[in-house]
């Protein structure tokens, strides 16, 4: 029969393991959880990174655990540049790696991106959309080009 202190070890070190949750491949994380929307891709429905292949290391270097310290990525257009990018923000908001910033060249492109491609991956992704808050609601910090998550990662 076990002591109390040693069961009590057991299940301290058991609650630890449940607790911390392994933080996924950027990949990993898009095929399992990823929603491509109506409004912003030709096939919407789940993301699979096997329909892009060539996507998968870029994603994969993205990830937090990866030594890689700077991806370049130069591409034609309509490759899903732009989604594979997304997934990294839809990771980094779900994993609750952190805040992050996109930048893009003029504020009118930052706008379009963020309603045509963020917003919609956000209202897509049954995981996301409880964590990131509506850009129309009265939060001065909470606008189109910035948003702020529900703290409830």
């Amino acid at each position: 029969m076990l002591s109390a202190a040693v069961l009590e070890r057991q299940a301290f070190a058991d609650g630890l393991r449940a607790a911390v949750a392994p933080v996924l491949n950027v990949s990993d994380w898009a095929d399992r959880y990823r929603v491509l929307s109506k409004a912003a891709a030709s096939e919407p429905g789940r993301w699979s990174t096997a329909r892009t292949p060539y996507l998968r290391e870029i994603m994969d270097c993205l990830s937090p655990h990866n030594p890689v310290q700077e991806v370049v990525f130069q591409k034609p257009t309509q490759i899903g540049g732009t989604e594979c990018g997304n997934n990294w923000i839809g990771s980094i908001i779900h994993q609750g790696l952190g805040p992050t910033m996109g930048v893009l060249p003029t504020s009118n492109a930052a706008k379009k991106a963020s309603k045509t491609r963020v917003a919609p991956m956000i209202a897509e992704t049954p995981v996301l959309r409880s964590l990131v808050r509506d850009h129309k609601s009265r939060d001065s910090g909470n606008t189109r080009c910035s948003r702020n998550s529900t703290g409830a990662c």
